[in-house]
């Protein structure tokens, strides 16, 4: 039978046990802190999960690789942001800087097929939508719950199998999933939503890229050759005299119409948040804030601060910091958005704007 221990190694083994019990705690909220002490919130998705680097950047080439393992959700550490709530104004509150590996950037740079791969790869529930998006570039429905969130259509008369509102581009609907999962930590199990794609009006034309084209330094004369007449400095080109009987020059037909992320499907208009116990988060009733006050930081202390208008700070907040969206737009901005959030990504954007 071995010998008892003695009372210096039980004294050693204590301490040893008590350090590794309070490392694991310490440890955690130091990974949680991280990307705020890094100052890279546009890297990553809100306060806690990295962003997707270099997994994200083979998507954009096609790659049908994993963003993050994780199905690319925003971490349940995003409300942390706002210190787990309490005043939303004097809350420490992070700034996004644009950044090719955020997310925004990141999804909007995808092709369609690569898209379509990481929707299939995340098993997001979701149709084709053959019809009713003509400047749509991938649209799609989405069918299901995403994280046990469904989103829903506000006041669509026609059912979400042919609703055009219902309709979004696949990209949207990445930047969608990583969303629903953050608001599912926060018991949100339905985001109520005024539309995402909109019919164009007639005449938009769906933007195309615009090819580069090299300036070239104009064609020197010759040595010991005189530059012909016309060619000086300043000269301009004689004016063609008008034939008798022909018609004036007319002006130019107008440029088509830049058609709004909503028209590419690239946007949705949130009006509530449901929650798990029947609450529901209305931004029309709920947001108490002022146009031309900042949503975050400093000065957005809403009029009436109920744990309603705290927790739709919080989450606005959090999704700004994510960089998920390359807009997001409260009532703070104008009346137009008096009854909603708006979110879009737009796939040329090199900024983030929360207002």
């Amino acid at each position: 039978m071995s010998a008892p221990p003695s009372r210096r190694a039980l004294a050693v083994g204590a301490a040893l046990i008590g350090g590794a019990a309070l490392l694991t705690p310490l440890g955690i909220a130091a990974l949680r802190r991280a990307p705020v002490e890094r100052g890279d919130a546009a890297a990553g998705p809100a306060a806690a999960a990295p962003g997707p680097a270099g997994p994200a950047a083979g998507l954009a080439d096609g790659d049908a690789g994993p963003l993050d393992g994780d199905a690319g959700a925003l971490d349940g550490g995003a409300a942390g942001l706002l210190d787990g709530g309490g005043d939303a104004g004097s809350a420490p509150f992070e700034k996004p800087v644009w950044s090719a590996d955020s997310r925004a950037a990141t999804y909007g740079g995808l092709s369609s097929d690569a898209c379509d791969r990481e929707m299939k790869r995340r098993g997001i529930p979701h149709a084709p939508a053959a019809r009713g998006a003509p400047l749509v570039d991938r649209p799609v429905r989405i069918t299901g719950a995403l994280h046990g969130v469904t989103f829903r259509g506000d006041g669509v008369a026609k059912s979400r199998s042919i609703s055009p509102f219902d309709i979004a581009d696949c990209r949207l609907v990445l930047a969608l999933d990583d969303l629903a999962a953050f608001l599912a930590t926060r018991g949100v199990t339905e985001v109520v939503h005024v539309s995402m794609h909109r019919p164009a009006p007639a005449g938009t034309a769906a933007p195309k890229p615009k090819p580069k084209k090299a300036q070239k330094a104009p064609a020197k004369p010759a040595a010991g050759k005189k530059a012909p007449k016309g060619a000086a400095k300043g000269a301009k080109p004689a004016a063609k005299a008008a034939k008798p009987g022909a018609r004036a020059p007319q002006k130019p037909a107008a440029a088509p119409a830049r058609p709004s992320q909503h028209a590419l499907g690239l946007a949705i208009d949130v009006a509530a948040f449901v929650k798990a116990d029947g609450a529901r988060l209305d931004v029309k009733t709920d947001w108490h804030g002022a146009i031309g006050a900042p949503p975050c930081g400093p000065g957005s202390e809403p009029k009436e601060p109920s744990p309603h208008a705290l927790e739709l700070r919080e989450i606005i907040c959090a999704v700004h910091t994510s960089g998920l969206f390359n807009v997001v737009l409260t009532p703070n901005a104008n009346e137009a958005h008096a009854d909603h959030f708006h979110f879009d990504i737009k796939r040329d954007a090199h900024y983030f704007l929360l207002e």
